[in-house]
């Protein structure tokens, strides 16, 4: 069965939107619906409808999940496309500081990217940790005292 007759069965025009196919569907689904009606013609009407009703979510579906991959890659695209320009732009006005002494003593690397991360030093992490566990715990024996 193809969209046409699919859309043919539920009796709504081609292109039509989801919410009205929807609604077609449901209105005959009751209409057909083989616990009210005993006879096998309005079963068969209604395992029609059924199977259109499936085909046309399904092909819904397919065009709904073929757009979220074109949002996807136009993204990913255009996050190329932001760090090459910034890459090349941070080239472009490059200044050469090598002929500057270190004055500081400081151990800088000669290129630097501008999406470079430190990683955490487990110590800083340590120090920040256990000085708030000390600070939480002197106002806690301050509190008591001073009650």
């Amino acid at each position: 069965m193809n969209t046409a007759d699919c859309y043919q069965i539920l009796g709504v025009q081609k292109g039509a939107s989801q919410k009205e196919v929807k609604n077609a569907y449901r209105r005959l689904s009751l209409k057909y619906h083989p616990d009210r009606n005993k006879d096998e013609k309005d079963g068969e009407k209604f395992k029609r409808v059924l199977e259109a009703y499936q085909i046309l979510r399904l092909e819904e579906k397919k065009k709904s999940k073929r757009s979220e991959v074109d949002i996807a890659s136009t993204y990913a695209e255009f996050w190329k496309q932001y760090d090459k320009n910034v890459n090349e732009e941070f080239q472009f006005n490059k200044t050469n500081f090598a002929g500057f002494k270190n004055l500081f003593g400081v151990n800088a690397p000669e290129t630097y990217s501008h999406n470079q991360e430190k990683e955490p030093s487990q110590i800083s992490t340590h120090v920040i940790l256990y000085t708030g566990l000390g600070l939480v715990a002197l106002w806690i024996i301050l509190s008591e005292i001073l009650k």
